[in-house]
């Protein structure tokens, strides 16, 4: 192990014991020395259940102090494969998210100190007035600066530190460790941490045995993409029938043959014509209206001396009726 990769050791236990809670410096301090852990190994060493631990490692993961990877592996005495959850700890990316919050820390609290106002830096003993160099500067004699009110010689004011200086302060004590840490880690080069170097090198778990559980070993890539090459329910998917046919070259006679099979096909099932044809008769369009005439006459066959009624129907069911000269009818009177 190299030095660089110890020093980041000590600085990722050192800054989750300073900053972090007692559960969360717990999965750290078990991830440290055993290297890779599955979800159900690291409930154990923590007597926690499965799902209160996936919540901790979720916030763990956030702040970028461990790495989760998944894979398929298949129990002992099972054929279907299941995700299982492991957790490792990537160096370097846990070294740059520490100089991160460092740095933003810094910086929000410069942000802090950076003072509003110019600070008066001489005050008059006569006055108590203050003033700022930049004031003073045209009024100085051989003593030293004159009050620009009363031309007393000015005192040079006790500097006072600011609130935010001294936060600033503080913080730069109490974050030393760290700093110093990273300083020397820059010097060397931490050591690239993968799923696959961590859990080479990871050191097994030993249960009671009361809480033993099945083995399960990974499930093989398929084409290096990480997928499962035989899943429960899609074996035996393919086609069951196979087709061969073998042409001679003479392309026109094969569409030529083809062409009469959909031809006879569509004959075999057509419909019949009392489906496809209406029963109903289209009127013709050119066909002129029919004209009925007849005319009234009395029973014997006669017009009985009167002048016939002839009455002409017409297509449209519309009546025309044609009278003689004589507009009235003429009755006899009946003895």
């Amino acid at each position: 192990m190299s030095d660089s990769h110890s020093l980041a050791q000590i600085l990722i236990r050192s800054v989750i014991r300073a900053f972090h809670t007692t559960q969360e410096v717990l999965a750290i301090e078990a991830l440290v020395q055993h290297s890779c852990l599955r979800d159900d190994e690291l409930a154990y060493l923590m007597k926690m259940n499965t799902k209160d631990l996936h919540r901790l490692c979720a916030s763990l993961r956030d702040a970028r102090f461990l790495t989760v990877h998944t894979r398929p592996e298949v129990i002992e005495g099972k054929t279907r494969p299941v995700n299982r959850t492991y957790y490792y700890i990537d160096y370097q990316q846990t070294v740059d998210a520490i100089k991160w919050r460092v740095y933003k820390t810094d910086k929000d609290m410069q942000g802090i100190a950076k003072p509003q106002d110019e600070s008066k830096e001489y005050s008059c003993p006569r006055c108590k007035s203050q003033w700022t160099q930049l004031e003073v500067l045209d009024s100085v004699s051989i003593e030293g600066f004159l009050c620009l009110r009363c031309e007393a010689v000015l005192e040079r004011s006790q500097e006072q530190e600011q609130p935010g200086h001294q936060q600033l302060s503080r913080m730069n004590n109490q974050f030393k460790f760290m700093t110093d840490m990273l300083q020397q880690i820059d010097k060397g080069l931490v050591p690239e941490c993968s799923f696959d170097k961590a859990i080479a090198v990871a050191r097994p778990i030993v249960r009671e045995a009361m809480h033993e559980v099945l083995a399960s070993v990974p499930v093989e890539d398929a084409g290096g993409m990480g997928k499962p090459s035989a899943v429960k329910g899609l074996a035996n998917t393919g086609p069951k029938t196979m087709q061969v046919t073998i042409s001679d070259g003479n392309e026109e006679a094969e569409l030529i043959e083809s062409r009469k099979r959909k031809e006879r096909f569509l004959r075999e099932n057509a419909l019949p014509s009392w489906i496809t044809d209406s029963s109903v008769p289209a009127p013709a369009a050119t066909a002129a209206p029919p004209v009925v005439s007849f005319e009234m006459r009395d029973a014997d066959g006669g017009d009985g001396g009167r002048a016939g009624k002839r009455v002409k129907v017409e297509g449209e069911m519309s009546f025309k009726m044609e009278e003689d000269e004589e507009d009235d009818l003429e009755f006899e009177d009946v003895v």
